[in-house]
């Protein structure tokens, strides 16, 4: 029973005992019986408005805890929601993680072509590119990305050799500016469904999306999102 209830439940035989006391050890029962009746009335107008007002302000307390208890229900309800919200948001996301790195995969690998094939310098055939694509398409799509981070990451500050990579022709300043837009788009549509940026530093500081991604800007001479591509990252990138 909730304490109001029970302080008004108190107080309403306290008071009734009271007035019982009253009516039957002062007045008399006989002299109350033989009151008129609007004196009757005036009497148990007057004793018993008090406990209309207790109860009508018990009520309103009452009322106010079960407004809470709604108000909190409904809170929870919202939060419940907006987990549920985020939690499907987050499934898309990664279903469309896996489609935008076979397409960052792809973009590297004409990239590596132009580099490497016969327009290129001539170290790859059109045959072990074919090959290539193949082990690529098997699953492995950052193939092609570990492909180029290998081309570049001896000659990082060397802005010759990456002017050369990355923009010496216009075919591959396309491969890098799609490769760019590609992945930064992926990596707001990750910002949207990520509340601990956990997803976001992974793509862009674990993952050779991310450390080629950081190289291409480096190339042109800038960051990703002000952060410097961090030296543990790039040996093991290397290194892979």
């Amino acid at each position: 029973m909730d304490w109001r209830v029970a302080l008004g439940l108190s107080l309403t035989v306290i008071w009734i005992s009271a007035g019982l006391f009253y009516l039957l050890g002062i007045v008399g029962a006989n002299s109350f019986i033989h009151l008129a009746t609007a004196d009757i009335g005036s009497f148990l107008e007057g004793a018993f408005a008090p406990l209309a007002f207790l109860w009508l302000v018990i009520g309103h307390f009452m009322q106010q805890k079960e407004i809470g208890a709604n108000t909190r229900a409904i809170k929870l309800q919202e939060q419940s929601a907006r987990r549920l919200e985020l939690h499907s948001q987050q499934d898309s996301y990664f279903k469309l993680l896996n489609l935008v790195q076979q397409q960052l995969g792809a973009i590297a690998g004409f990239h590596y072509m132009s580099v490497c094939g016969p327009t290129g310098t001539g170290e790859v055939s059109g045959e072990e590119f074919t090959e290539q694509r193949a082990i690529s398409a098997t699953g492995d799509h950052a193939w092609f990305i570990r492909k180029m981070i290998a081309l570049a990451i001896g000659d990082l500050d060397n802005e010759a050799v990456m002017h050369d990579i990355f923009f010496s022709t216009p075919t591959r300043t396309r491969h890098s500016d799609n490769y760019t837009k590609t992945f930064k788009k992926l990596l707001q549509a990750g910002q949207a469904v990520d509340t601990d940026d956990m997803v976001v530093d992974a793509l862009l500081n674990g993952s050779a999306e991310g450390l080629y991604y950081r190289i291409i800007l480096n190339a042109k001479g800038e960051k990703a999102l002000d952060m410097a591509p961090p030296p543990p990252l790039v040996t093991a990138s290397a290194e892979g």
